[in-house]
């Protein structure tokens, strides 16, 4: 009768430390989603303003057609192509081997996957294209202004760069996650 009365003594309950610790183990994985959110966010914005600025930076019209036919044209791709790249790096601070040394964003190497300048003259379209190997190559659409669609989805009305790229992010769990990022900038002549 002893070991009855041992068994069906009543203990007192300790729900606050029971519910302070679930509420703990819940909050903390909750927490973390959040502060990830929040840094693929800052990286996404990061990155857009990089690439928007480096777009801008390659736009580099020739002032002789602007003058005398009034179109905004980047006769020389190359060059447009070698400053995109010098701007992006610096717009990115990343070494010489096109990673980020602080590794607080972008965790490894950069990758420029694709690089387009859309030259337009009157109705027609030039296409510089640059692959992920630098290779170039060139196209002429002629009376095809607002039907060349860039990789993005927008219409191409004006002279435009395009460009996409790609980088590693890694999370708080530590896993790591491939990021691509594209973007295509106007230059208007207003």
């Amino acid at each position: 009768m002893k070991n009855i009365k041992f068994f069906s003594k009543k203990r007192e309950g300790k729900i606050e430390i029971v519910l302070g610790v679930f509420l703990l183990l819940f909050f903390i994985p909750v927490l973390a989603a959040q502060m990830q959110v929040s840094q693929y966010r800052a990286t996404k914005t990061y990155v857009e303003d990089a690439l928007a600025a480096s777009n801008l930076a390659s736009a580099v019209i020739d002032i002789e057609v602007y003058g005398i036919s009034n179109d905004v044209v980047i006769n020389d791709s190359d060059n447009a192509f070698g400053i995109y790249k010098q701007a992006l790096k610096i717009n990115l601070n990343l070494d010489d081997s096109w990673e980020c040394p602080n590794k607080s964003a972008i965790s490894g190497k950069v990758e420029i996957f694709e690089y387009i300048i859309y030259n337009v003259i009157d109705q027609d379209i030039e296409i510089y294209r640059y692959d992920a190997l630098g290779n170039k190559s060139y196209s002429y659409m002629s009376d095809s202004l607002g039907s060349v669609i860039a990789p993005e989805g927008s219409t191409i009305e004006s002279t435009s760069i395009y460009s996409r790229i790609g980088f590693p992010v890694e999370s708080v769990f530590g896993i790591v996650v491939d990021a691509k990022k594209e973007k295509l900038v106007d230059i208007l002549k207003n």
